[in-house]
């Protein structure tokens, strides 16, 4: 892709700005958004290093599975440095936001490269055009950011360690198999006749929309099912020492000391 100020600062810091936050948001660093000095210099030199990357990487990388394969290692490393997160942390952070642009690039792009500017060549001469076609993208990445700054999902899962495990695995799966769909469709794409074209840009949409938010839905369920329970046994354990501390009251009242200090005893074990 051909790199210049124009396509810099009107289609990559837009993208790269939103994508931090969505970053940030869903590795659970919503602290880190705050207005305070500290944050707005982590962020900018997270969005310069970002931008940098993109920079050195976009314009030396023509292909495409390279290309996304350095930039995921990039934004990883970044958020690891900057902001000190684990690296399961970093790619998960970086997985997201790069499944969403994926997700909705592969709707229209490919279909206004080929069938508009008839080839990748005279798309990329036509970058003029490129903030108009971004538009879609950076409208799903705000409407992520708002669902993200309601619902604190990674920290949710951490209620057990277990299903947090689990969850960051599954993601991940899903994310670099939606990618791996996403590089077959980009190389068989001119191959495929208009219908198989819609067909497998629509199924891999919906299949990335209603996986994730089958995998939002469990996230509530588990974690909704294990806060009622755990709220359940603290009522009963409640229930059971106010009962006790009832019996030893009347012991001490009606001086039946040994007998209140048995109930001690046994009550300890």
């Amino acid at each position: 892709m051909v790199m210049n100020m124009y396509i810099l600062f009107l289609v990559s810091l837009p993208e790269a700005f939103l994508n931090l936050i969505i970053a940030l948001l869903i590795t659970g660093r919503k602290d880190t958004l705050k207005i305070n000095r500290n944050n707005i210099v982590r962020f900018t030199a997270s969005l310069f290093l970002m931008l940098l990357s993109s920079c050195i990487i976009r314009p030396v990388s023509p292909n495409i599975i390279i290309n996304v394969t350095l930039h995921i290692i990039a934004y990883s490393l970044i958020f690891m440095l900057v902001y000190r997160m684990k690296p399961v942390y970093a790619l998960f952070g970086t997985a997201f936001f790069l499944m969403i642009i994926t997700a909705t690039e592969v709707i229209y792009t490919p279909y206004v490269i080929t069938y508009v500017f008839n080839g990748l060549a005279n798309f990329q001469e036509g970058y003029h055009w490129y903030v108009l076609l971004s538009l879609p993208q950076r409208s799903v990445q705000a409407l992520m950011i708002v669902f993200l700054w309601k619902h604190e999902v990674l920290l949710v899962t951490r209620i057990n360690c277990n299903f947090h495990r689990l969850f960051l695995a599954s993601f991940l799966l899903l994310v670099f198999g939606e990618q791996l769909l996403y590089f077959i469709f980009i190389s068989i794409f001119e191959k495929l006749q208009v219908v198989y074209q819609i067909t497998f840009s629509a199924s891999l949409f919906i299949i990335v929309l209603v996986l994730n938010f089958l995998i939002f839905k469990l996230i509530y369920t588990v974690i909704g099912g294990l806060v009622v329970k755990s709220y359940n046994k603290y009522s009963d354990f409640e229930d059971d020492v106010k009962f006790a501390l009832g019996e030893i009251r009347d012991l001490l009242i009606n001086n039946q000391v040994e007998e209140a200090v048995k109930l001690i005893d046994d009550l300890n074990g």
